[in-house]
């Protein structure tokens, strides 16, 4: 009896250690970074980064569009859910005579795109909908950012979705990079 309720609580506890929410809070984000780092390298670029809440206790699921060497034209879509990472599909990009792969893609140095800035978006924007609307526990039900098709960084935006714990409305964010809000929608 003893091993049966030995082996239940470390089953518990290995399958509650998978769980990592992302989008949680700025601390959740620098996990984020950390993640990708460790998977891709901190030299790798992305074309989109994209968090959703699973709707259940399981965490975040976190999929990426990536590459290591921009020149190949080869991305990799990837998944990354209860601590596992699976590769859903092979990208060649197609680009017009003269263009660099290069810019259509961000990578996570600081330069283009801000983790810590995002992070502090997260919690911007949850305070937003829980002082102006009254609510009082909120969670962020996705993130995304992508690399504008046309290269042109100065019109890339955080995307930040928040809903209210027992269900209801959707608050949407978009924010500029430099944290500037564009536009709250509800």
């Amino acid at each position: 009896m003893r091993k049966i309720i030995y082996t239940l609580v470390v089953l518990a506890f290995v399958s509650c250690s998978k769980e990592q929410k992302f989008a949680e809070n700025a601390d959740s984000i620098k996990q984020l970074e950390t993640v990708l780092a460790d998977k891709f390298g901190k030299d790798a670029y992305y074309t989109s980064i994209t968090l959703s809440n699973s709707g259940t206790s399981s965490g975040d699921i976190l999929s990426v569009t990536q590459t290591e060497d921009p020149s190949s034209l080869k991305m990799g879509e990837w998944n990354f859910f209860q601590g596992k990472w699976t590769q859903s599909s092979e990208v060649t990009l197609e680009l017009s005579q003269g263009a660099q792969a290069k810019d259509f893609m961000f990578q996570l140095d600081g330069n283009t795109v801000k983790l810590d800035v995002l992070g502090k978006l997260l919690e911007e924007s949850k305070e937003k909908v829980t002082s102006e609307k009254k609510i009082e526990e909120v969670e962020v039900t996705s993130v995304f950012m992508n690399a504008p098709n046309n290269g042109d960084f100065s019109a890339m935006e955080y995307f930040i979705t928040i809903k209210p714990k027992n269900g209801g409305t959707s608050f949407d964010f978009r924010y500029n990079l430099d944290g500037t809000l564009i536009k709250f929608d509800y």
